[in-house]
């Protein structure tokens, strides 16, 4: 009985490895801004669960290559149906290694937090334009079990559309719309992201 049980527990452990799609060796350029595309679509993205249903409305077309200075995962209420994590993430010089002496982050509760240390040669305008928070909506299972495996400090690659959201679940209407500055910050800040494709170190999976 004990050897079947651990037997179990590998084969379901097994199951929840996401498979990479492809290899890319150059290196993660987080020094530049992300890239996003303002698009019409007529067509939303349907999301069907037991519970209830999700459309998911495309406005821009979107890239991000950044390092992870912050991850959460969510469980519990309507949104961590379709958003499992969310990743706190920095480019520009908040990528560099340097950066972590003055600059620290807190994330949960779907908010990323920092703190500024004395002497910071970053200025506020500089950390709210360079570092945001996201949250990921996977459009594959496979994508799912990626981003779970994504670490603090690893620098990685997002595709895919920025997006907003209307549905029910449970009986209840339930919205969420994405950000589409780098410059804002507090309430409505966030970016809602459909990952279509994603860049963990060298592995690419989709």
């Amino acid at each position: 009985m004990f050897f079947l049980i651990l037997f179990l527990a590998f084969l379901v452990s097994g199951c929840n490895r996401p498979q990479a799609t492809g290899i890319e060796s150059d290196e993660i350029n987080t020094a530049e801004d992300p890239v996003q595309v303002s698009i019409v679509s007529e067509d939303p993205i349907v999301i069907q669960m037991k519970k209830g249903e999700f459309k998911l409305t495309p406005v821009a077309e979107y890239r991000i290559a950044a390092l992870v200075v912050g991850k959460e995962t969510y469980s519990y209420g309507w949104n961590a149906k379709i958003s499992p994590i969310d990743l706190a993430l920095a480019w520009g010089r908040l990528a560099e290694p340097e950066s972590r002496k003055y600059v620290t982050y807190s994330v949960g509760g779907r908010w990323v937090s920092y703190r500024m240390k004395e002497g910071s040669p970053f200025n506020l305008a500089y950390v709210t334009s360079h570092a945001s928070n996201n949250h990921i909506i996977p459009s594959t299972r496979n994508l799912w079990y990626a981003v779970e495996t994504i670490k603090e400090k690893q620098k990685v690659v997002l595709e895919g559309f920025l997006v907003r959201m209307s549905g029910t679940y449970d009986g209840k209407t339930v919205w969420w719309n994405t950000s589409l500055s780098r410059t804002d910050s507090g309430d409505g800040s966030c970016e809602l992201i459909y990952v279509t494709k994603a860049r963990i170190g060298n592995k690419v999976y989709e």
